[in-house]
């Protein structure tokens, strides 16, 4: 087994646009208006703002690509060069590609079915291939001649934090030496309408107060973008004489389950206490976004960060980015997270969301490079 798994690239595309390296710690204070698509009434959202590839990678062809084909593709060439590697140049058979997304290519599935709708027999053949959820994580192996590993993981909200768990496994069990994860999602219409009739949008996006949602669940701010983040071996690191932005501690992915005892602090202390090992005194920064809604590791955290807990661990809270709620926005705030790494006096940052005990919940502890 490895001896380490760095994340030496990084790269996103977000409301502030296509960026290379680690994201800003603060992101944009409020949605922006939706002018995408008609709106009975002002509507918000995190969204990202139109560009062209070609402009951000030159020679990119992107052409009947889904927006978030074309994320991938722009993420993945910023990631690689944020790690300082030619891609054109990398060990194809040494590298996995991981795609992690809650609705897949949201942009041309409905194009496809609304022109199923109107006559099926003239339904363009041409675009159902890129309507399947895998198809970011091919195009990005298929132009970098990338033969290692690839899979395509959809998990709800921790679809990012469940990609880059798989892409650790791979490195871990000797099937890579490096990673590519990359996990997002595009925002429609018809997503966003759904959320709106599911009353499951929180009171920004309308500039409306309202019950509860019907369902039961926290009220959300949609979101969309990509975050790509790029894994090695320390091995594979040092041999090329690479950096790395930080060190993989630990990871948890699973379901958490509420009753009238209300055990979630219990659980959320017994899988900090796993995830430690055998650690006798650890202080950790918590990375949590307040438009993503409380982490379930919320429970244990401090503001102030004074009091010492008994087991010996404390944990508190650092501010994370508003992105909105999508597949990849886990990922992303792991950026914002290893962003603050520096910053953190004992060199442990985790972020852990969201709260939902009815849903998958995930959390990842990185480190300090040594």
């Amino acid at each position: 087994m490895p001896a380490g798994i760095l994340v030496t690239g990084f790269a996103s595309v977000s409301a502030s646009g296509p960026v290379r390296g680690l994201p800003a710690l603060a992101g944009p204070a409020e949605p922006s208006l939706i002018e995408r698509w008609p709106t009975s009434g002002p509507r918000r959202a995190h969204l990202v703002p139109a560009f062209r590839p070609a402009d951000v990678v030159p020679g990119l062809r992107t052409r009947r690509m889904d927006r978030l084909s074309a994320w991938a593709l722009v993420g993945s060439a910023l990631a690689f060069q944020d790690a300082g590697i030619d891609a054109e140049t990398v060990a194809g058979d040494r590298t996995a590609v991981v795609g992690g997304t809650a609705f897949g290519c949201l942009d041309l599935t409905d194009e496809f079915e609304g022109a199923l709708a109107i006559n099926a027999s003239q339904a363009p053949p041409i675009l159902f291939p890129e309507t399947l959820s895998n198809l970011p994580a091919s195009h990005v192996a298929r132009h970098y001649a990338l033969r290692g590993p690839n899979l395509t993981i959809s998990a709800g909200p921790v679809s990012g934090e469940a990609a880059f768990l798989q892409g650790v496994s791979l490195l871990q069990s000797g099937e890579a030496d490096r990673a590519l994860v990359l996990a997002g999602d595009t925002l429609n219409r018809a997503l966003f309408e759904w959320y709106e009739a599911a009353s499951l949008l929180a009171s920004t996006c309308s500039g409306q107060g309202g019950a509860a949602s019907r369902l039961g669940r926290r009220r959300i701010v949609p979101g969309e973008g990509l975050a790509a983040c790029l894994l090695e071996t320390r091995e594979a690191t040092v041999a090329r004489g690479g950096r790395g932005h930080g060190r993989y501690r630990a990871g948890w992915l699973g379901s958490l389950h509420e009753t009238a005892d209300g055990p979630r602090r219990l659980e959320a202390e017994g899988v900090l206490r796993r995830m430690l090992g055998e650690s006798a005194r650890e202080e950790i920064a918590l990375v949590a976004a307040p438009d993503r809604g409380p982490s379930w590791m919320s429970c244990l955290a401090r503001a102030d960060g004074e009091r010492q807990r008994p087991d010996g661990v404390q944990v508190r809270l650092l501010p994370g980015a508003e992105l909105g709620e999508f597949g990849g926005s886990g990922l992303l705030q792991l950026g914002v997270a290893l962003a603050h790494l520096p910053r953190v006096e004992h060199g442990l940052v985790m972020v852990a969301g969201p709260a939902d005990p009815r849903v998958q919940a995930a959390a990842i502890l990185v480190a300090r490079p040594e």
